[in-house]
């Protein structure tokens, strides 16, 4: 590691005194580029290269990509906000970067496949972490994955479904049943926050609806499509079967299945008011079968 150093350093001269801070940062694992580039930045702004090369240094020791807080850095200097602060916030993302690699890892442990793009997955365990989910609870994600299982790759897209709800008012503790389907799911169930993001638009409140019904849906290997009720069929914007609205015994689940109200072929297709009444007068007043 001195040797790394002190050839890290050599190259460095040019900086004059920033060659030691970019030289410590290159012994610890970040690119010499990378160092460089963070050091004339903050020397160009009046901010000591020590003092925002550290947190980059401290999470390279600690297994995680240097670049990603160097990133976090440079944007900091770029928008002038005080070496201080970049290097509290930088500090902070690194420990976030390393309990997500921390999870990796158990996942890795745990025979899960690994993800696909690390430093994506990385990005969004941290962010999900920064945005109030517990590591238990992403501990479970990680149990619902080995059991089911499936891959890292579903553990970071439920963390992330989990985080981006909860910056959305969701506790965490009311979406983890959601997440720990999403994280046992073999198949691209949708987007549980843009299909949020639609219900609330619709004027969705009952959020304890939204997550009951994306859970069966996701659990019974369904798609989240055609969940939002764009049509005002029902009080809670939600596009549910018919058996579950009703009481129904012995309805298809199969029958339009997934499908929003004008795709599908019966009765419960959402026509003009009074229209749905009178088809259903000339079959006797039964109600449809199927999902609306």
């Amino acid at each position: 590691m001195r040797t790394i150093a002190a050839i890290a350093a050599a190259l460095l001269l040019p900086l004059g005194a920033h060659a030691e801070p970019v030289a410590d940062a290159v012994a610890a694992g970040v690119p010499a580029a990378v160092a460089r580039q963070v050091a004339e930045r903050a020397e160009g702004r009046g901010v000591p290269a020590a003092l925002v090369l550290a947190p980059v240094a401290d999470a390279a020791r600690l297994g995680v990509p240097g670049e990603l807080v160097a990133d976090k850095v440079l944007e900091g200097l770029a928008k002038g906000v005080p070496g201080e602060r970049i290097a509290a916030v930088a500090r902070g993302l690194g420990e976030r970067l390393a309990e997500a690699e921390r999870i990796l890892r158990a996942a890795r442990q745990a025979g899960l496949p690994a993800p696909a793009e690390r430093r994506a997955a990385l990005t969004d365990l941290a962010q999900s972490l920064q945005a109030g989910a517990p590591r238990p609870a992403l501990d479970d994600l990680l149990s619902a994955a080995r059991a089911a299982r499936t891959g890292s790759d579903a553990v970071v897209a439920a963390a992330h479904s989990l985080g981006e709800l909860a910056r959305r008012g969701v506790p965490p503790a009311d979406a983890l049943p959601l997440a720990r389907a999403l994280a046992g799911s073999r198949g691209p169930a949708g987007d549980p926050v843009a299909v949020f993001d639609a219900w609330r638009a619709e004027g969705g409140r009952d959020v304890a609806g939204f997550l009951s019904e994306a859970t069966r849906r996701v659990e019974s290997g369904r798609k989240l499509d055609g969940m939002v009720d764009y049509f005002g069929e029902s009080a809670d914007k939600l596009q549910r079967s018919r058996s579950e609205e009703r009481g129904e015994r012995g309805a298809d689940p199969e029958k339009g299945k997934g499908l929003s109200p004008a795709e599908r072929p019966d009765a419960a297709r959402g026509a003009v008011p009074g229209l749905d009444d009178a088809a259903r007068g000339r079959k006797g007043g039964k109600p449809p079968r199927g999902r609306p």
